[in-house]
Formats: C-alpha cells, sequence, structure tokens
C-alpha cells in the first residue's frame, strides 16, 4: 500500500511531541514552550512541501530533516523572557501553594516586569549652550495630555509616561544663535487609545521662545508665563486647550487654528491685547474687551500698554475664554 505524506507528517509530529512531553515530565530534559510557538513558520514550509510534486520519499526526507532541527531549536535554544509553563511538573519546591509561596513571588516580579514595560517611560533633554539666543520648538503632539509649566537647566526636558508603546523622536538644528527642536511621535499606533499618554516638557527661560503645536485630541496646558515668547501657533483638534502667556515679551504673536470643545488664554491684565476672530463658538468669555467691528476685539488699554499681543483665532469651539489676570 502506497503511504501518504500526510499520514508520514502527522505520525512523526505527534511522536516527536510526545516524546518531548514525557522526557520533559520525567526531568530528562528541559525546555522553553515558547521556542515551539517561535518555530510556527515551519508549518508554511511544511504545507509548501506537501504540495510540491515530488516523490513521496524525498517528503518524508526533508520532513525528517526540518523535525529533527526543530527539535534540536527546542531543546538547545535559550529561555524566552516569556515563559509560557504547560504540562509543567509538578515539584514540591515549585508550588505555587508551598510554604516559601515561591510561584507567588515569581508571579509578583512577572507582573512588575510587565507593568514597567507597559507604562513606557521616555525622557530626553536637549543641553542649552549660552550662544542660544533664539529657540524654536515644533511639536507634533499627535493624542494625549500635555503639560509645560516648569523651567529647567538645559534648553529643554522632555519626559513621557503612557500606557502603549508610543515613544517620540527628535532632532535639533542649530544655525547662528537659533536653535530648532522638532519632536514627533516615533510611529503611529491606530490601534490604541493614546489618550493615557502624558508628556511633562520644561524649558530654559534664558532664550526667546517660538512655540508651534499640532495637537490632536488632546488635553493641553502650557503655561509660558515663566518665558519669552515671541510667538505661539496652535494647530489643534477636538480636545481641551489652555495656554498662558506672560509679559516676559513686549510683542507676543498668537495664532489658533483649533477644532476644540474647549479653549481658555490666559493674559496679563497689564498687557493690550488685539484679537481677530473668526469662529464658531456656543459660548464666549471676554471681559475687558471692546469691539471694533465685526470679528475685532481690542483691550481697552490696547493704545497705552507697553506689551501688546497680537491674537488670531479660527476655531469650531463649544467655550472659547479670555481671563486677564
Amino acid at each position: 500500500m502506497k503511504m501518504k505524506f500526510r499520514n508520514v507528517f502527522w505520525g512523526l509530529s505527534l511522536i516527536i511531541i510526545g516524546s518531548l512531553l514525557v522526557a520533559r515530565n520525567l526531568g530528562l530534559v528541559h525546555f522553553d514552550w515558547f521556542n515551539i510557538i517561535r518555530l510556527w513558520p515551519l508549518l508554511f514550509i511544511l504545507w509548501g512541501l506537501s504540495v510540491l510534486p515530488i516523490h513521496n520519499t524525498i517528503k518524508t526526507g526533508v520532513l525528517i530533516i526540518l523535525l529533527g532541527g526543530a527539535t534540536w531549536f527546542v531543546l538547545k535554544a535559550p529561555e524566552s523572557d516569556l515563559q509560557w509553563n504547560i504540562f509543567g511538573r509538578w515539584e514540591q519546591n515549585n508550588n505555587y501553594w508551598n510554604q516559601n509561596n515561591n510561584g507567588f513571588e515569581n508571579g509578583e516580579k512577572a507582573g512588575k516586569k510587565t507593568a514597567e514595560f507597559l507604562q513606557n517611560k521616555h525622557v530626553f533633554v536637549v543641553p542649552y549652550a549660552d550662544s542660544i539666543q533664539n529657540a524654536t520648538l515644533d511639536m507634533d503632539a499627535a493624542a494625549g495630555s500635555f503639560l509645560l509649566n516648569d523651567t529647567c537647566s538645559d534648553l529643554l526636558n522632555f519626559s513621557q509616561t503612557g500606557t502603549y508603546n508610543n515613544l517620540y523622536k527628535y532632532s535639533v538644528y542649530q544655525k547662528n544663535h537659533n536653535t530648532r527642536i522638532k519632536i514627533s511621535e516615533k510611529h503611529e499606533n491606530i490601534f490604541f487609545n493614546r489618550n493615557h499618554k502624558r508628556v511633562i516638557i520644561k524649558l530654559n527661560p534664558k532664550p526667546v521662545w517660538s512655540i508651534n503645536l499640532n495637537a490632536g485630541a488632546s488635553s493641553v496646558n502650557y503655561n509660558l508665563s515663566r518665558f519669552k515668547v515671541k510667538k505661539i501657533t496652535l494647530d489643534g483638534g477636538a480636545g481641551s486647550f489652555q495656554i498662558t502667556v506672560g509679559n516676559k515679551y513686549p510683542d507676543v504673536k498668537i495664532n489658533i487654528d483649533a477644532g476644540a470643545s474647549s479653549l481658555t488664554l490666559r493674559i496679563p491684565e497689564n498687557t493690550g491685547c488685539d484679537l481677530e476672530i473668526s469662529a464658531v463658538i456656543s459660548g464666549k468669555h471676554m471681559p475687558g474687551f471692546e469691539k471694533i467691528n465685526s470679528g475685532h476685539y481690542q483691550t481697552k488699554n490696547w493704545d497705552t500698554s507697553k506689551n501688546k499681543i497680537y491674537l488670531n483665532v479660527d476655531a469650531a469651539v463649544s467655550s472659547f475664554r479670555i481671563i486677564r489676570y
């Protein structure tokens, strides 16, 4: 009777797997089950071998070589960090419920490692040099929570934590006394909710800053009152945006283009503000502003104030507030 290749394949495979299980349970060999999982592409090779129009004797010979090599790999390959202990032997000193609770302690350590992997932490700094007079920050924020508040001795200090693997990349360009920093995500992950990501940025207060922020569905709180900021550009999606401007620079230009659910600007009371607004707003709060004409407002101290803010807003927001502090 002619022997079919599929019968040989399943017969040899079951014999090898069964022999490995018996030898492992008897303590004769030890191997990591994850190494077997890593061999899953071998199924495609065997599938291709089965459909080749060659003699079954050749197929059987190749099959024996492949299964022999796979067995050698399982037994000799180093253990993976991912331990899948299936059909494990019940040993007294490795018992989950033994007197020393070794199983519980090992599980706790593995859980901590998993938590550290999931709770990604990403930190980098851009060093400061006395020759830097002007600095530009281009931030492609995507989604998440973003806070800029504190100062630092470096030019920039960046810290990110999150529940998924969304790390950032950055590049620095220098020309004469000017420095530009560009920050963006290394890759976009469309399968996970990135709102769990939290980014904290610190800046050096000595240079004159230009801040460009491209934000998606984000929660943004930029307190720039401690910095000399001459220009702020916000291109935002739906989210919550709060920006605080100080009086460290005489003429500040702010351009906002956002489809936001909440937009709050905080400006010093002794600073004059000229507002050009083209927006669909369901609720706005702008105390201290006088209407010049359609879509154009100014604070009462515009003509007399030493510091001025030129504000241009193009947004569809449900809440727009300007707070003078």
